[in-house]
């Protein structure tokens, strides 16, 4: 499993999401990264103004279309308009996962704690 990032994605939903859906369809997905098999990423669903997030873990992308699983890290499953904000944010999650990964292939020439503080830092966390 690899987590995948990137600088500046973000999209809004091209449509309604209900509390249950799976997938969600978004109005261009071209800033988002590419997931194979076994890839996951980190997003959070927002409200215009920020007042309400929901962070989901994305599974797979096609085309505009992506499979998630709902309500991660506390957060709420809840149902979203047309419009609403869908980003790639650095999330405890994220940072918990990306650790993990690196202390099970740790090495003597690589720091991987330093390593995921130092892209934490460079992506704005």
């Amino acid at each position: 499993m690899a987590i995948k990032y990137g600088n500046n994605v973000r999209a809004v939903l091209a449509g309604a999401l209900n509390n249950s859906a799976t997938t969600l369809t978004v109005a261009d997905a071209s800033s988002f990264p590419t997931l194979n098999v076994g890839d996951v990423m980190y997003l959070t669903l927002s409200d215009n103004i920020n007042s309400v997030n929901e962070i989901v873990k994305c599974t797979g992308v096609s085309g505009t279309t992506l499979t998630i699983v709902r309500a991660q890290e506390d957060t709420t499953a809840v149902s979203w308009i047309t419009g609403s904000h869908v980003q790639l944010r650095i999330t405890a999650g994220l940072i918990n996962d990306l650790l993990a990964e690196s202390t099970a292939s740790e090495s003597a020439i690589f720091d991987p704690i330093g390593a995921s503080v130092a892209m934490s830092i460079a992506l704005g966390g």
